[in-house]
């Protein structure tokens, strides 16, 4: 109906929705006000004549029609098969930022941009119960519109603010003002009165000179009035850093990137068994879970290469998470007690940027540690039951595996998890026995090759009715934490 409004009717509906506003203006408190006007300066900028628009705006505010006019064309509206929302182009070659919750479950998002249709590709994306953020990838001949960030240390509360959006899906896009009401710098929200509804989700918070400060995300709760919520635009670039440095597109699911000062936002992890130092601090990233922190890593990993990630801390519980190149996460390993070593051993299931989480146990603590990756001789999870068969003369199931060793080399056989007392036996490719016997179910064992060549280790019971499930290593060290326990959980 907007669409066959004549000039002069046009005209008549702003004067007449003006009168009923001066009108009650007495008996309203001018938050009330406030709010009014704010609500019919989002209905004079969608009228069509554009003179009702310069007219109202100038009366009204006239920084809103510049904030308006100079970054609606970078506010995009969303539609997935589940909903629509609203996003914003952060780089004219497509990249577009919007909330988790606008996408997820989503099994066909378009994006529609200056009367435009595109098909969007997720490339990462993170939590609504976590950092709320999603980055979309159109593809474009044309240069597109973007808007530039500003910091968050250029917020100020009670600062005029600007949003853009598609409230409750309807088009074109609508702008509301407020101000600037609360800042949490580290969980990164912007608390805004700027009216916000359904639709405006993945729009722009703008300040005055149309840059954009945060992503509107959601209210405080469904029943607040008024407490709006924006991703602050320093999350929102490290999120985007992130994606640019290969990290897990996943990685908002977990944690908060910090803000960082540098242009890295994980360190990289060296697999030549060596030790590195670390530190965890109250300004490091946060863990959505339990808001403890943590610090990042990243290395390249190949498909079905074996890998072991140790991390040991006198001053603190130590916990890794490893995230696969597509988000997964393949592996977790913890130590409940300080002086202990966490490990991760797997192999790796795809040819990639590897993600590493290094974790504090419990929420409150900070403290040094060291970390140590190394690329082991053999990693195996694997498990022995009734259908096992016997390679032992005592009629005990057994696995074997092949690894290969160099003369003089000293190896480190590590059960990091078995359900029962194991016995090993290692022999070369002549079948001469150079190590064997029981073993504790989480301990090591050093071996000295005599050798280069191929050998076999095999795994057993050392009850031959005892069945279950183990993991195991097979690495030499360049050196040795200064840890005598091991616990793996």
């Amino acid at each position: 109906m907007r669409q066959h409004l004549s000039s002069k009717t046009a005209s008549r509906l702003v004067r007449a929705t003006m009168f009923w506003l001066l009108a009650i203006s007495g008996a309203m408190p001018a938050a009330s006000y406030a709010n009014a006007t704010t609500t019919v300066s989002e209905f004079a900028l969608t009228l069509n004549n554009a003179s009702d628009k310069v007219a109202y705006a100038e009366k009204a505010d006239g920084s809103a029609q510049s904030v308006y006019e100079k970054a609606n064309s970078a506010v995009v509206f969303v539609e997935t098969d589940q909903g629509s929302g609203s996003g914003v182009v952060v780089e004219s070659k497509g990249l577009i930022v919007t909330n988790a919750h606008v996408v997820e479950d989503a099994r066909s998002i378009t994006v529609e941009l200056q009367g435009k249709k595109y098909q969007a590709d997720v490339v990462s994306q993170g939590s609504s119960r976590c950092l709320d953020l999603a980055l979309l990838q159109i593809r474009s001949q044309n240069s597109l519109p973007k808007l530039n960030f500003t910091s968050l240390n250029a917020v100020r509360k009670g600062q005029q603010v600007f949003a853009i959006g598609y409230p409750q899906g309807i088009k074109p896009s609508s702008i509301t003002q407020g101000i600037v009401s609360n800042i949490y710098t580290e969980l990164g929200y912007i608390q805004t009165d700027a009216n916000l509804n359904h639709g405006n989700s993945g729009g722009a918070l703008l300040n005055s000179q149309g840059e954009l400060i945060g992503i509107n995300t959601r209210k405080l709760d469904a029943d607040s009035n008024g407490i709006n919520l924006a991703i602050s635009s320093e999350k929102v670039q490290a999120f985007i850093l992130a994606y640019k440095q290969g990290l897990s597109p996943s990685i908002g699911q977990y944690l908060i990137p910090a803000s960082q000062t540098n242009t890295r936002l994980a360190q990289k992890l060296s697999l030549n068994g060596r030790e590195s130092n670390g530190r965890i601090t109250t300004g490091d990233n946060l863990v959505c879970v339990d808001k403890s922190h943590a610090n990042i890593y990243s290395f390249e990993g190949k498909a079905d290469e074996p890998i072991m990630i140790e991390m040991f801390s006198q001053q603190i519980g130590s916990y890794l998470v490893l995230l696969a190149p597509n988000g997964e996460i393949i592996a977790k390993g913890s130590s409940e007690d300080r002086n202990k070593i966490a490990r991760i051993s797997n192999n790796l299931p795809q040819t990639g940027t590897y993600t590493l989480v290094a974790n504090t146990l419990k929420p409150q603590e900070t403290g040094t540690y060291r970390l140590r990756a190394t690329i082991p001789l053999l990693v195996q999870q694997d498990k022995i039951d009734r259908s096992t068969p016997s390679c032992l003369k005592d009629g005990s199931p057994c696995r074997s595996y092949v690894f290969s060793g160099k003369a003089n080399q000293t190896i480190t056989i590590q059960l990091h998890h078995s359900d029962f007392e194991p016995y090993l036996l290692v022999v070369d490719s002549d079948r001469n026995v150079i190590s064997k016997g029981k073993l504790e179910r989480q301990a090591s064992v050093s071996v000295k090759l005599p050798h280069n060549g191929n050998y076999r280790l095999v795994v057993s019971t050392a009850n031959p009715q005892d069945r279950g499930q183990f993991s195991l290593s097979v690495y030499t060290l360049v050196e040795n934490f200064s840890a005598n326990e091991v616990s793996h959980k």
